[in-house]
């Protein structure tokens, strides 16, 4: 299949998805971040500054001072800069407004200043791990206590999925009997997926060894921190942990691919993995055995954190570099969120029929998506599903209440 996408999503035209997030949704979070810190008067002129440039100027480069200006003014900027940001595609432009956000609030500022390093999302992060309901809404986890390991497997992965639904809260029935508060997923590959993790284990056990030390490690690309995160972590675990009747797991280990930087909002980084670990292992009963595992996982190296500056890039997959693709070839990749959906497929107007298997076969890496809809991409749907939800629903690919298992 060629690598050429359909036509890129675009800001404009005006009342479209992307439109409305910079006219409608950046507004609200510029002043939310001016109220959750005390920043001083240059660092809120500077934020309120980025919004009206979003909106109505040209798009103005980093100053030459800042750690990545090269990368940006290179190979990432595209020609972009000095152009009207509505003509910019939207997942460059959205990418760079969150880097402009950085500079802006002083993250990258010299070691030794105030903001240097201080992520402006982290009170809006730290405000869900402290809610005080938090243990409750993974109550559902002690409920699956001897359940076969598929159904196990398939609970797990259907609250990774809904973990991406940001107002989300879990139920025990919507995990466990395999209802959710929404719709069943337009496409389900859950089987499929714990096959192909099966298939991969098997294949890399035999050559003799024990399948357990040599099944291949499972990359888990993640998205937000918080209540997503710790729903992907549960499903680490699971993935690490030995079925007593086959004496394996289905994987050897986990690589947990981070942002290197604060990026789009509530984007997970190393810090917020240790933070959700640690309040994961707080929690009581079989939830805090959960955490406990997980510490002694990383511990043995089967847990580990990753990174690279091309997850805050403004780029598809499509153009990973040869060091992270040579790092990921070895991996069967799991890739959570909507961003990082757009990040696969293409931020591009496909006809939601494509295939999944043709979309990222681009990629020649075994790869499995989980991810709510919120936004304009989407394909694996049946031409039926299109045309029913189109009539009964017309904003079904935004508003998070459909979502997709997909595996290649």
């Amino acid at each position: 299949m060629s690598h050429e996408l359909p036509p890129p999503i675009l800001i404009s035209p005006e009342g479209s998805f992307a439109w409305d997030v910079f006219h409608r949704r950046h507004p609200v979070l510029i002043e939310n971040l001016i109220a959750a810190l005390p920043y001083g008067p240059d660092q809120i002129r500077a934020l309120r500054a980025l919004l009206d440039e979003s909106r109505t100027g040209p798009i103005n480069p980093l100053p030459d001072s800042a750690p990545d200006a090269e990368r940006w003014r290179g190979p990432w900027d595209r020609g972009h800069y000095g152009k009207p940001w509505a003509d910019a595609p939207f997942l460059w432009a959205e990418s760079y407004f969150f880097r402009r956000i950085l500079d802006a609030t002083g993250y990258f500022a010299p070691p030794g200043s105030a903001w240097s390093g201080v992520d402006p999302y982290e009170p809006m992060k730290d405000a869900e791990l402290s809610d005080p309901q938090l243990e409750a809404a993974f109550s559902w986890y002690a409920a699956l206590d001897g359940l076969p390991p598929a159904r196990r497997f398939a609970a797990l992965t259907e609250a990774a999925v809904l973990g991406n639904r940001a107002d989300l809260v879990f139920q025990v029935t919507e995990v466990v009997e395999g209802y959710t508060a929404v719709n069943p997923p337009l496409a389900d590959d859950t089987e499929l997926l714990r096959e192909r993790l099966l298939g991969a284990h098997a294949e890399a056990g035999s050559g003799g060894a024990s399948t357990t030390d040599t099944s291949k490690t499972v990359a888990i690309i993640c998205d937000n921190g918080g209540r997503e995160l710790i729903s992907d972590l549960l499903l680490a675990d699971e993935l690490l942990t030995l079925d007593p009747r086959t004496e394996s797991a289905l994987a050897a280990s986990i690589e947990l691919h981070v942002k290197p930087a604060p990026y789009y909002i509530s984007d997970a980084t190393a810090a917020d993995v240790g933070k959700c670990l640690r309040r994961l292992r707080g929690m009581s009963g079989p939830l805090g055995a959960a955490g406990a595992r997980l510490f002694e996982h990383a511990a043995a190296d089967r847990l580990r954190i990753a990174t690279h500056p091309f997850w805050c890039s403004p780029l598809s997959f499509h153009e990973l570099p040869e060091d992270l693709r040579a790092r990921l070839r070895e991996r069967f990749v799991l890739v959570k969120g909507d961003l990082n959906y757009r990040r696969l497929v293409g931020d591009s107007w496909w006809d939601a029929t494509t295939p999944f298997a043709d979309a990222v076969r681009y990629l020649g890496l075994p790869v499995a998506a989980l991810r709510a809809a919120k936004s304009d991409v989407v394909v694996g749907v049946s031409r039926e599903q299109v045309e029913r939800l189109d009539a009964a629903e017309p904003d079904w690919r935004l508003n998070g209440r459909h979502s997709l298992i997909q595996t290649a």
